[in-house]
């Protein structure tokens, strides 16, 4: 999963000498999270939504019209964006951007080819990213198997099971259980005859955590 096939591609940016008030505007216009910088085609910066929206909270809040003629007129861009994001490359993979955004404590970043930005990946993108790994929304057999050991041929095995009941596996995915060396199974099916199913697993000796048809 390359991050370039699920970002948010970057069709909007605004330069550092543009004022505060353009740049929320767009982002309210686009349902931004984030808004890139850009300077004769080079990132400069990033301004987030939050910090924009906390900055005209705080000037709206304290009804002092020397602050709001301020605010609208002169407090630009570069006054408020964090200067030298940090980034990722259109090559690194979407696990790669988790582990990044766990240790830096950061939920989005600029995506760039080279030195050009080509787009900007969020905790947004990764929840509508597992949104689609989950079929959530759609009519779906939900079950998630405990305590599994994960040996060769134990997913063959249980998607074995699932089409043995004339069942369509959709998704299947493993989540570690801690330290313990176990796994569970989260899987997703389209059937007919889902007691079914549910029933041949527990005939197999699997634990049945969570069960939805």
């Amino acid at each position: 999963m390359f991050v370039t096939n699920w970002m948010l591609p970057a069709h909007v940016s605004i330069s550092s000498d543009a004022l505060a008030t353009e740049a929320l505007l767009l982002i309210r216009q686009h349902n931004l999270k984030i808004l890139p910088v850009v300077d004769g085609g080079r990132l400069r910066g990033v301004l987030h939504r939050r910090d924009l929206s906390e900055a005209a909270l705080c000037v709206s809040g304290s009804g002092d019209l020397c602050e709001m003629n301020y605010f609208c007129n002169k407090l630009k861009v570069k006054d408020l964006m964090v200067r030298m994001p940090v980034t990722v490359s259109k090559d690194d993979t979407v696990e790669k951007i988790l582990i990044k955004g766990k240790e830096l404590m950061m939920s989005s970043f600029p995506v760039m080819d080279g030195d050009r930005i080509i787009g900007v990946v969020s905790d947004r993108e990764i929840f509508v990213t597992l949104f689609k790994l989950l079929e959530a929304g759609e009519e779906r057999i939900r079950i998630t198997l405990s305590n599994v050991t994960l040996d060769q041929g134990t997913l063959a095995e249980i998607l074995r099971i699932v089409e043995e009941n004339h069942t369509t596996a959709r998704a299947i995915f493993t989540v570690p259980e801690g330290k313990s060396g176990k796994v569970r199974v989260v899987l997703r099916a389209q059937s007919d005859h889902p007691e079914a199913v549910k029933k041949a697993l527990e005939e197999k000796g699997y634990d049945i955590l969570e069960y939805i048809a």
